[in-house]
């Protein structure tokens, strides 16, 4: 049976009852319970707020006949990661008002809030909007947002590059105005009269959700290769400056459907940037169109590329478009991946520091880090700029030469971690938040990363290796939040105690990684480990990374 003659998923049913994304969510907002219908569950996604609770108590509570702790996840798209300090310093202050008292940074640059309770989400959503900020469209089966390389930003903070960020970020927003009406007005309006969706999105939306992101041309930070569509800036001989297009990317999986799987994304064609615009919304519209709408597990881009193959996807990207596709550039062969980490200097003069965030979690810890005060600080006194990274990191940029002492005694006095006192593997790890909030999660991520990445430290410093980086990047279920699918070591949750473990990605997100061993212990990671270490360090060549040596000697 084709997909056309299969009923449609349920959350299609829910979307296109919903006039444009209101369903009934200005209702369950003041009914007085701490959580919202199922159908609205579905649509608050659009708004960026994902509904949870908190699963070290659920069993407890419920066999004690008590409703779960529930809470609700908000997460802010950050067009390219990039803030003002009085933004930075909106978002540290909601996360005192109405959060846990923590910011997490994503691998989408965005900033996720959580312990957020139903009461404060409007109030969260109007601070933002005072900033010019949004939740919208941060989540759904929308473009999320928009992942660009901070050095293609903080370089040129007024050129191009970081325009056409601002740029694509505006023009595949949706267009309805139920965030505004529900969580920022509060005011349903007086009479309907619905700003014109934008035709790639029409009354369904997309079938799931769709990731763009702008590498730099030398730098694959934003792991371009995994996302439905990858832009990488170049010149063409006879067009002129404009991108590489990338489409068909994706990491996540599902053990319940086997007809699912990592894939990185094919070059489609080159285009110049007045061409962009169309070329990504011919894209979108055959998405839109013949994309999986049965079966959620099976909707992403990525299968439809897959199943018809790039010549055949390429055919209807023309057919939409109406002329004939450019070949695309070739890319670098040697695609080098920076962690923007420590100070640098600018062309314009001033530095940047990049400074390590474990997991992407901005907290306060008694007697340790005291990281959000150290930023909270840096934001109230320097004229700089924020960005985050795609490693859930933070950079503090455009920072006046005359500054460097002073942010550095900041950071030095609420022992904030200096670049060069970071572990080989504790400098790049990736951890997803997994329990206790995410629906989704097997098994723990986030919480027992920083025992992994000290496991795993010991088991390259007893192998002799202890200078040697390593990737390492772990996630609590194959959804594949943190990309362990392209990781020299991916960690991907299985049951409640044990871990698929993955082996030999590339160190600059062009190659995935293959199952190694399943249902593995965490402690019994590293002894996994080393044999393969023991080998890395007699065989490898000089500076050959392990993702490169296990795929030379093993194959791919």
């Amino acid at each position: 049976m084709s997909a056309e003659q299969r009923q449609e998923s349920d959350v299609e049913g829910t979307k296109r009852s919903s006039e444009h994304l209101r369903g009934t969510l200005a209702l369950g907002i003041d009914d007085g319970e701490p959580n919202f219908s199922a159908d609205d569950e579905q649509l608050l996604k659009f708004h960026g707020i994902y509904a949870q609770d908190d699963r070290d108590v659920r069993r407890a509570r419920s066999l004690a006949g008590e409703p779960l702790e529930y809470s609700f996840m908000i997460r802010v798209a950050i067009p390219g990661g990039r803030l003002t300090p009085a933004q930075w310093l909106a978002l540290d202050q909601i996360s005192s008002d109405v959060a846990d008292g923590t910011l997490r940074l994503t691998t989408r640059q965005a900033v996720q809030f959580h312990g957020v309770r139903k009461g404060g989400l409007r109030p969260l959503a109007r601070a933002l909007d005072g900033h010019l900020m949004t939740s919208f469209a941060a989540c759904g089966d929308v473009v999320r947002n928009i992942v660009t390389c901070p050095g293609l930003q903080s370089e040129d903070p007024t050129g191009s590059l970081t325009e056409i960020t601002e740029h694509l970020a505006r023009t595949f927003k949706p267009a309805t105005a139920a965030h505004w009406e529900i969580f920022v007005d509060g005011k349903a309006a007086a009479s309907r009269e619905e700003t014109q969706e934008r035709s790639f999105y029409g009354a369904t939306y997309l079938p799931r959700k769709f990731k763009i992101a702008i590498a730099h041309p030398g730098d694959n930070c934003v792991d371009v290769f995994a996302q439905d569509l990858g832009l990488v800036p170049g010149s063409h001989p006879d067009a002129g400056e404009g991108f590489t297009v990338l489409v068909g990317g994706g990491l996540g999986r599902s053990y319940a459907n086997p007809d699912t799987f990592p894939r990185l994304a094919d070059p489609l064609t080159f285009a110049t940037y007045g061409e962009i615009d169309d070329v990504i919304m011919a894209v979108i519209n055959t998405y839109r169109e013949l994309g999986d709408r049965t079966d959620r597990r099976r909707a992403r881009m990525k299968y439809v590329v897959a199943d018809i193959g790039i010549e055949r996807f390429r055919d209807e990207i023309v057919a939409r478009l109406g002329r004939p596709l450019r070949d695309p550039l070739p890319l670098m062969p040697e695609i080098d991946t920076d962690d923007h980490l420590g100070w640098r200097h600018l062309p314009d003069g001033r530095l940047q520091i990049g400074i390590r965030v474990s997991a992407g979690r901005v907290k306060d810890v008694d007697g340790g880090t005291r990281l959000r005060s150290a930023l909270r600080r840096i934001a109230e006194e320097y004229p700089v700029s924020f960005y985050i990274t795609p490693q859930q990191d933070i950079l503090v940029s455009s920072v006046p030469a005359e500054f460097q002492e002073q942010i550095d005694k900041i950071l030095f006095d609420h022992d904030v971690a200096s670049v060069e006192s970071l572990g080989p593997v504790e400098r790049n790890a990736l951890a997803c938040p997994a329990l206790p909030t995410c629906g989704q999660a097997l098994t723990e991520s986030e919480r027992r990363l920083p025992e992994l990445v000290g496991l795993i430290e010991g088991q390259l410093q007893s192998s002799g290796l202890g200078g040697r980086r390593l990737q390492l990047r772990m996630t609590g279920c194959p959804n594949g939040c943190a990309r362990p699918a392209v990781a020299e070591i991916g960690v991907v949750g299985r049951t409640k105690s044990t871990y698929d473990i993955f082996l030999g990605g590339g160190p600059r997100g062009d190659r995935l990684a293959t199952l190694h061993r399943e249902k593995v212990k965490l402690e019994e990671i590293p002894e996994l480990l080393e044999p393969l270490f023991a080998r890395w360090r007699d065989e490898g060549g000089e500076g050959e990374s392990f993702g490169d040596f296990l795929t030379r000697v093993e194959g791919p």
